[in-house]
């Protein structure tokens, strides 16, 4: 669709937190859900962020677009005692008064129902950030994403007790996956006894590779589509 007709039907209130499941392999079960930002469009049709952000950046709203989806989010997830992550971009990490709101929101949250998720290539430019956000928010819980390899800020900041990091779904979608890099990160991950979860596992074949590689959590559409409810 182009962009003049998302911009037509762009307005902040139309924008929804869509539900996807990162799954505790072994058992089956939910561990905790990452909430997606939606555009509901006219007739019913979804727009995904790749097709708004743009909108987005243009008016300088991704603040807005945060604390909207955490709004949204919280009042869905509170008081159904559900675990919940929301992603914050480069451009949140940037925003002091954002992150001064959220260390004044959860620095005396006693459970870890709440989480963020940034990119690893945020990581690498904000670990000051994210630093600051664990020493002074302990429950908080932080997903580092889109992982594709060690590094030496991802193993110094998993010295920070983070609760998980993603795999990339292009690492574990490879038709020459680096097996050798994966194991690395496996172990990396026990090690500092944080979860490790597999993006985009979208058949049963990468499933199966996957739990064979030890990897314990995964998240992607074979498991659960993004939903509207829980």
């Amino acid at each position: 669709m182009s962009h003049s007709r998302v911009e037509t039907q762009f307005k902040m209130e139309r924008v929804v937190p869509y539900f996807q499941p990162i799954m505790n392999l072994r058992n089956n079960r939910v561990w905790r859900y990452e909430c997606l930002a939606r555009l509901l469009g006219d007739n019913e049709h979804i727009f995904l962020p790749s097709e708004f952000l743009t909108i987005v950046e243009q008016k300088n709203w991704n603040a807005k677009l945060t604390y909207h989806i955490y709004e949204q989010s919280h009042r869905y997830c509170a008081h159904r005692n559900i675990p919940w992550s929301i992603n914050l971009s480069e451009n949140d990490l940037n925003d002091e008064s954002l992150v001064t709101w959220l260390i004044r929101s959860h620095e005396n949250t006693p459970t870890t129902l709440f989480g963020i998720e940034i990119s690893h290539t945020a990581l690498q430019k904000h670990f000051a950030v994210i630093a600051h956000l664990t020493e002074n928010c302990p429950n908080l819980t932080i997903i580092i994403d889109d992982v594709s390899t060690s590094s030496a800020i991802l193993t110094q900041t998993l010295k920070l007790k983070i609760q998980a990091i993603k795999l990339s779904g292009k690492m574990i979608n490879s038709p020459n996956i680096d097996k050798k890099a994966l194991i690395e990160l496996v172990e990396l991950c026990k090690i500092a006894n944080t979860k490790l979860v597999a993006e985009h596992i979208e058949d049963k074949s990468t499933l199966e590779l996957v739990t064979s590689m030890g990897i314990d959590f995964g998240q992607g559409f074979y498991l659960s589509s993004p939903s509207a409810i829980v």
